[in-house]
């Protein structure tokens, strides 16, 4: 007798292609579910990467103006300890004056 004509042999068989089609149709499932997680994955980080850009622009702005007015205030600084050094001389020249 072949064993292609056993009684049963064609269930067995089919039963099971049926099993490694459901393995398969379970491995195209999560292969699916890895991809949206990849993309989904993806995404976020666009997002993240969008707002560090943001933050990094808004940073450079603040330090741009940070540096600014650290420069106008080294501006005033040099000009009121040339202020105080013109004070002092004027007073040193009538202490001096006022002790001839």
């Amino acid at each position: 007798m072949h064993s292609g004509s056993e009684p049963g042999a064609g269930a067995t068989r089919l039963a099971a292609a049926a099993k490694r089609l459901e393995e398969a149709l379970g491995e195209l499932e999560l292969a699916v579910e890895q991809a949206e997680t990849g993309e989904q994955r993806s995404q976020a980080l666009s997002a993240q990467l969008h707002d560090l850009e943001q933050d990094r622009a808004r940073l450079a702005e603040a330090l741009d103006a940070a540096s600014e007015r650290s420069e106008k205030l080294e501006q005033a600084r040099q000009e009121v300890g040339r202020r105080l050094e013109r004070a002092i001389d004027v007073l040193q020249q009538a202490l001096g004056e006022g002790d001839r």
